[in-house]
């Protein structure tokens, strides 16, 4: 439910600044603006003006002032920017100014964004999409973010759950009139197979890309994984370009999980320095080859490191690695002369061999991100959950039909449309606003 009250806040960076641009959005716009500013600005146009307090008429700042009505303001009513200096007394006087209209308060985080979407204006998946945004580090999470929030994902779930409801009202018509219509054809039957067929097949393919999705919106996890003094910390070093691990010529420096990320052709990618694998009495280092073998089944890639003539990966690989993929490299290659090494090779001290690895690496994290020009899926668990519970109900729907239980395979539809329902936001939605908007800031 949206409140009666008129908000405002802050909309742009930290005080002091060069500007400072304050957004109102409530049914009080049109008197706010009167009141500090005179009159109300031509709709669109920025307009240079004095801004005064009402009540005493001291002028508080000049600055430019903006109105926009609403039909065409993103917030679905009326809406205003001021441009103000950006100091933290201008910005502050006005602000008291402000609170002294009756029915005006502070907005809250993710407000001027909750309004556009309970106005119509923006759809919950594309308000996902401008979280993701906000948050984007690399170039390819912002033209997905970019991509989803221009709405295409929204009207593709949309049509498809108008698909099934025509489904299902078919069903129900069968059950309802089949004496008065000629509604039950194995004609009409077919094509309701045909469609709900069509959507299985739409749904998993769907699925495929949501799990591209989700890896380039928080990122591919890379685990260094290997014996005692490897090279493991001197790999993540040279990653990084920066002395983060501790390297030391002792077997067992590394003791915990060491996480850092970086960018990878424009792919957020996080690497975990982690504790050399082998048997150990010590509990602070037990607990550390703990937490790598953790790090390890939970990674996307797990890079296995060893030394030449000392091969353990095996091993390694038999316990831990579990269904990721996999880069082998032997490192150390310096200290060795005439000896043949399968794969990859590289010394950390020398840096030979390491743009062979990186140039590796790229191609493995490109592999599991899938095509950078493909289609965009959905980002979030919260897609990917749903619509694998759509899925479900879809092929459970199919197969009473094709055994001529329609009353539960019309039931099955109806479930399979709440679900696709849960994603866009038109069910369900308060659920996800409360949590989605916490991460939002104040004039957003």
């Amino acid at each position: 439910m949206i409140p009666n009250e008129t908000i405002y806040a802050l909309s742009s960076g930290q005080l002091p600044a060069a500007i400072a641009v304050i957004r109102i959005s409530g049914s009080k716009t049109k008197e706010i603006m009167s009141l500090i500013i005179g009159h109300t600005p031509n709709e669109r146009i920025l307009e240079l003006v004095k801004i005064k307090d009402f009540e005493t008429n001291e002028v508080l700042d000049q600055g430019l002032a903006a109105f926009f009505d609403a039909k065409r303001s993103i917030t679905g009513e009326d809406l205003a920017e001021l441009h103000v200096h950006g100091s933290h007394a201008v910005v502050q006087d006005l602000f008291i100014v402000l609170s002294r209209i009756r029915g005006v308060r502070p907005a809250e985080p993710g407000e001027f964004t909750k309004r556009s979407l309970y106005n119509g204006k923006i759809g919950l998946m594309e308000v996902e999409a401008l979280s993701d945004l906000i948050e984007a580090e690399t170039s390819l999470q912002r033209k997905q973010a970019i991509n989803q929030m221009q709405g295409n994902l929204s009207k593709k779930y949309i049509a498809w759950r108008k698909d099934l409801i025509k489904i299902r009202a078919e069903l129900e018509a069968v059950l309802d009139f089949s004496d008065e219509l000629d509604v039950e054809s194995n004609n009409r039957a077919e094509q309701q197979k045909n469609v709900i067929k069509k959507l299985i097949t739409n749904i998993k393919n769907e699925l495929k890309r949501g799990e591209q999705g989700e890896l380039i919106r928080r990122g591919v996890k890379v685990a260094l994984i290997g014996a005692p003094n490897v090279g493991k910390s001197s790999l993540i070093n040279l990653l990084l370009k920066e002395k983060r691990a501790i390297v030391s010529p002792e077997a067992g420096t590394t003791r915990d999980v060491i996480e850092a990320r970086l960018s990878l052709n424009g792919i957020f990618v996080y690497v975990y320095d982690t504790a050399g694998i082998r048997s150990t009495k010590n509990r602070i280092e037990f607990e550390g080859i703990k937490r790598s073998k953790n790090i390890a089944k939970a990674a996307d890639i797990i890079v296995l490191i060893s030394e030449p003539r000392k091969k353990n990966n095996r091993v390694l690989e038999n316990k831990i690695v579990g269904n990721s993929n996999i880069i082998e490299v032997t490192n150390k290659i310096d200290l060795y002369q005439n000896i043949n090494i399968d794969g990859l090779a590289l010394s950390c001290k020398t840096r030979k061999g390491f743009k062979g690895f990186v140039k590796a690496l790229e191609k493995e994290v490109e592999k599991i991100i899938g095509k950078k020009n493909e289609e965009a899926g959905p980002t979030r668990l919260r897609h990917v959950s749903n619509l694998k519970y759509c899925l479900s109900y879809l092929r459970k729907s199919l197969t009473q039909l094709s055994n001529n239980n329609i009353e539960i395979s019309a039931e099955y539809l109806r479930a399979a449309s709440v679900s696709l329902g849960r994603v866009v936001g038109s069910i369900d939605v308060e659920d996800v606003l409360d949590r989605l908007f916490k991460g939002f800031c104040i004039g957003k």
